[in-house]
């Protein structure tokens, strides 16, 4: 453990020194972000954190690839896949791409990453054959891409939604797993993205970017497809429970009204309790104290059977749907008493 809390500690310095040189050099305008439907932000801030937490990332991915901790072919793939969405992410913060850019290079970099967890990776084998589970499993990385972008709308929710998960993912893993890449994996993105809280705390002067949320939904969906393959799938779904139920009730909800999902909104759970009037730290607060019940969940039925399983992903839900019928009512009750 203590070596995995090494890297952990790295990659946070690494990003912050990163960021702070960045924040230093690169001009005040660069990369600013601007003010649209989904802003939850009242000051100028810059789209820069991606550039930073992305290469402090790759590079441990890279080393780790490169003496064998983690497979060769999953090391170059996440590395590629992060790159091209990395890369994709930039160009979107800075001239703001077409969907018909944008999407063909997410199918192209979740193609890449289901690639790289190997010709026999399998969750379901039984439910599926070999070629409808790569479908799914494309899909699934394709959406995590598409979710941490959606999500990532105000100051610290990334870093509780989804640094706080990878890091406690890193805990389980490196516990209760023989395998050493899943932990890696955690410990390494956790850290970064420590390092970009320190910037992004409330109210917030730095921003991830579409650089930053693209990949990180990349490389967060190909762990946790690695976790629900050593560890079931059950236990995979618990730890991004809140992210997984906030953005799939907001499209499900945006549909039913005739709504373009595609574009800017105000409408996930987080953002209606922002607007009625909660405060930053009790939105992300909430959500990180969520976040550490789910991960005791987790690790509590991961060695369990099928029924204790269920009953675990069942009180996850229960939790997780109660934060956000919550989150959402405040909402309600602001327009009403307004």
């Amino acid at each position: 453990m203590s070596s995995y809390l090494l890297i952990f500690i790295l990659c946070f310095i690494s990003s912050v020194f990163l960021l702070y040189i960045l924040k230093q050099w690169l001009p005040a305008h660069f990369l600013a972000a601007g003010f649209n439907a989904r802003s939850n932000h009242s000051i100028p801030a810059r789209q820069i954190g991606g550039l930073a937490c992305i290469p402090v990332f790759v590079c441990v991915l890279v080393l780790a690839g490169f003496w064998d901790i983690i497979p060769a072919r999953l090391s170059l793939s996440l590395t590629g896949a992060a790159i091209l969405v990395w890369v994709t992410g930039y160009l979107d913060d800075k001239d703001e791409l077409s969907v018909r850019v944008r999407l063909p290079a997410q199918l192209l970099a979740a193609i890449i990453a289901v690639y790289g967890l190997g010709e026999d990776f399998r969750i379901l084998p039984d439910l599926f054959p070999h070629w409808l589970e790569i479908i799914f499993l494309t899909v699934a990385v394709l959406g995590s891409i598409n979710v941490a972008n959606f999500m990532d709308g105000l100051d610290w929710l990334t870093v509780t939604g989804i640094g706080i998960p990878l890091f406690l993912l890193g805990i389980i893993a490196a516990l209760s797993l023989q395998n050493p890449t899943i932990a890696i994996i955690g410990f390494s993105l956790s850290g970064a993205l420590a390092g970009f809280a320190v910037f992004n705390r409330h109210p917030a002067s730095v921003f991830l970017g579409d650089s930053g949320s693209l990949p990180l939904g990349l490389i967060t969906g190909a762990v946790f497809l690695l976790f629900a393959q050593q560890a079931g799938l059950i236990p995979a779904l618990i730890l991004p429970l809140y992210y997984i139920a906030d953005s799939g009730s907001t499209i499900i909800l945006r549909l039913r009204k005739g709504e373009n999902i595609l574009q800017a909104h105000s409408s996930h759970a987080y953002q209606i309790a922002k607007r009625a009037g909660k405060s930053v730290g009790f939105v992300t607060g909430s959500i990180a104290a969520l976040n550490l019940f789910l991960a005791g969940i987790t690790a509590l039925i991961i060695s369990l059977g099928p029924i204790a399983q269920i009953a675990g992903l069942g009180l996850a839900i229960l939790l997780t749907g109660l934060l956000i019928i919550y989150f959402r009512t405040t909402g309600s009750n602001a327009k009403a008493t307004g």
